[in-house]
């Protein structure tokens, strides 16, 4: 019997059309990308109340010192006799400490993250699920790239923001009166476009490292930057989608508790797993999406190469 069925390019996938693939795909994947997202939650939550644990009676110490003594800060700033002052100081750097021992771990869970989800989910659509071992291997394989992608990502955006900076200041130095305004509004306009495109940047390059060997840092910004290019505009609504979906949820989520008469015990069980659990599962589809939107634009370029494409299963068949 004929097969009448014509594989054509996946590249004209639209927006609309990325989250859709991108929810079957997660549906396709749930008994892998399940456990990890419960892991993750539970991770954070509990990072998140280790956190509170410790740091809220230093934190009642430090404030405390800080009402006995009012002008403790300016004491610091004009380095006065700081004797009184030796308890303050411990618990400023038992703080900084905690925090930084608190980030280290996030990163690390965040990777593990990361490099589990994209991995998984781009075997998956493309018509292959990992089972732990692979994708254990996977992640032993491939964390070591993201990370120095990030690293090199930070000083770009590090970089960026000093520019903005740079040109705002000689903006309002040198423009006639008349331009300022006009000026600094523009620079200011195209700061939500950039930080968008650059967030975009961020996580399409590290897709790539995790997927492409011998790409990461440099290498691998700028083969997520050609890879984009035609499609700047699409990613950026999608990291829009994201954080407006992630703020709407959360202001609602605010108003609710605030509303609710609770003590504070009870206000930090319900927050943190809530704040937790919703952060994991959008930050899970946000990484599919991006996966998916990866596959579009290397096909795409592929095309232009010659190369050919790789159709991935249709939901129906996985």
């Amino acid at each position: 019997m004929e097969n009448n069925f014509i594989p054509r390019s996946q590249s004209s996938l639209g927006f609309f059309a990325i989250i859709r693939e991108s929810f079957k795909t997660t549906t396709r994947n749930g008994k892998v990308l399940g456990p990890i997202l419960l892991l993750v939650f539970i991770s954070f939550s509990l990072l998140d109340f280790a956190q509170m644990y410790l740091l809220a009676p230093v934190i009642n110490d430090f404030a405390s010192l800080l009402a006995k003594y009012p002008n403790m800060v300016q004491d610091f700033s004009y380095n006065i006799d700081q004797t009184n002052y030796s308890g303050a100081l411990t618990d400023v750097r038992e703080i900084i400490l905690v925090k930084l021992l608190i980030m280290a771990i996030s990163s690390i869970i965040s990777l593990t993250f990361f490099v589990a989800t994209v991995s998984s989910s781009y075997e998956a659509y493309t018509a292959k699920v990992l089972d732990p071992k692979d994708l254990t291997l996977m992640l032993i394989k491939s964390w070591k790239r993201p990370l120095v992608t990030s690293f090199y990502m930070i000083l770009l955006t590090l970089g960026t923001v000093f520019l903005y900076l740079i040109s705002m200041t000689i903006t309002t130095i040198l423009a006639a009166n008349s331009w300022v305004l006009f000026s600094l509004g523009a620079i200011t306009l195209s700061i939500p476009v950039c930080y968008f495109y650059m967030a975009s940047l961020w996580i399409v390059s590290m897709v790539v490292s995790v997927l492409e060997e011998g790409f990461s840092g440099v290498k691998a910004i700028g083969r997520a930057a050609d890879l984009m290019k035609g499609k700047r505009l699409k990613a950026s609504l999608m990291m829009v989608f994201f954080a407006a979906a992630y703020l709407v949820v959360q202001q609602v989520a605010s108003y609710v508790v605030a509303n609710i008469d609770l003590n504070r015990s009870t206000h930090l069980a319900i927050t943190i797993p809530f704040s937790n659990g919703f952060f994991s599962l959008l930050q899970l589809f946000m990484l599919v999406a991006y996966t998916v939107f990866y596959h579009e634009m290397k096909t795409c370029h592929d095309e232009k190469e010659g190369r050919g494409f790789y159709i991935p299963i249709a939901a129906g068949e996985a």
